[in-house]
């Protein structure tokens, strides 16, 4: 008798919320794996009265990603600054759901669109965002002396 034992769903449940002072270690060791540590604590310490959103694990309570965005009244828009999922929790929909959040959010403050920047060589992060409507608007390299570029995308928010 052949038994087929299939591998136990990936997937449980995820609560949105907003990032308090005691997230900020987590959120820091989840920024290390996907970034190398671009930002530090005194960032993300100073970005608490922003649009900060944590990502929780239902079952067990693990902070599992985050999202960072602020506010541009003047142009009417809103700007991703941050979005990591830790590896181990990637592919669940995550990172869509803390942009839905965020969307929604930026939406309240009366904000009509919002953009972000990508990585030319984060092909999935691209994915992710022009599956949510996002679409490239410009290429830029921060630093003429290193070798990266990146994407300048952006998207409608609508109501």
């Amino acid at each position: 008798m052949n038994i087929i034992l299939k591998e136990a769903p990936r997937h449980v449940g995820f609560g949105i919320r907003r990032a308090l002072a005691q997230d900020l270690v987590r959120i820091q060791e989840i920024e290390d794996l996907a970034f190398g540590g671009q930002w530090d604590y005194f960032h993300f310490r100073a970005s608490l009265d922003d649009i900060f959103l944590v990502a929780v694990d239902a079952a067990t309570g693990d902070l599992v990603g985050f999202l960072v965005a602020c506010c541009c009244k003047e142009a009417r828009r809103g700007i991703i600054l941050r979005v990591a999922v830790h590896p181990d929790y990637q592919g669940q929909g995550i990172a869509t759901q803390l942009l839905e959040e965020s969307f929604q959010e930026l939406r309240n403050k009366g904000l009509e669109e919002v953009e972000l920047d990508v990585d030319i060589l984060k092909a999935g992060a691209q994915r992710l965002y022009e599956k949510m409507g996002f679409h490239v608007v410009a290429t830029f390299s921060p630093d003429a002396e290193e070798d990266e570029s990146y994407f300048l995308m952006r998207k409608k928010l609508g109501t």
